[in-house]
């Protein structure tokens, strides 16, 4: 047993080096790209101490540039061509944000009818939710059951922002319901969470997003803070 132990701490140790390889490479590719210096530069030091950190800050870079900016899809397909490429090591801390950042682009690809690309990038979910032992596999489905029924949603986070009238705090809260409303949305909802909900609690958070972007500026809200 003590020897089995050993065998699988080493082997997340060599997972977890992997990961952090993978994602220092992405980054670099990233920063390569010209077109998203303006915006990479503007991202605060203390979102680049850690790669958890900066991959955070990057996908909800996407996410702002998508909801507020429709000028600027070709630098927000670029930054999630590149996010994209980190595999699933069966690690959420890591995967949890580059799940989002391929909701994304398989929505980005379904609106542009691209639907054998649209396919491609929802399978890389599937397979996700399919790796593992059989225990596990089973526990995953029932949660992300739960999830497309909206049964995990909570704007506790949102409400308490309002109540202390925090138009920064408020707009980081929406996008990271966005975030979540579009996962749902590309997964399939499920009753009692109907689609015709779900396109009108879109449609209001990303009007209300892009209403107080428009009051602060772009440059005040997450990930530029």
């Amino acid at each position: 047993m003590k020897k089995w132990k050993q065998l699988e701490y080493h082997k997340a140790i060599f997972y977890m080096e992997e990961i952090m390889m993978q994602l220092k490479e992405v980054f670099t590719r990233i920063e390569k790209h010209t077109e998203l210096h303006s915006y990479i530069e503007q991202i605060p030091a203390k979102y680049k101490k850690t790669q958890k950190a900066y991959l955070a800050a990057l996908v909800k870079l996407s996410y702002l540039l998508y909801i507020t900016q429709n000028n600027q899809k070709p630098q927000v397909k670029k930054i999630l061509d590149e996010l994209s490429q980190i595999p699933f090591e069966e690690n959420y801390d890591y995967w949890t944000w580059v799940e989002h950042a391929v909701v994304l682009q398989a929505r980005i690809a379904r609106e542009e009818e691209q639907q054998a690309v649209y396919k491609q990038f929802m399978q890389l979910i599937e397979d996700a939710l399919n790796t593992g032992e059989e225990a596990v596999v089973k526990i995953k489905h029932n949660v992300q059951d739960r999830f497309v029924k909206g049964e995990t949603l909570s704007t506790q986070t949102i409400d308490a922002a309002i109540k202390k009238n925090d138009l920064l705090m408020e707009c980081e809260q929406r996008i990271l319901y966005v975030m979540k409303l579009f996962k749902i949305k590309e997964l399939g909802a499920q009753p009692p969470y109907t689609d015709e909900k779900l396109e009108q609690e879109m449609e209001q958070y990303m009007k209300r997003i892009n209403e107080i972007v428009e009051q602060v500026g772009i440059e005040k809200v997450e990930p530029f803070k």
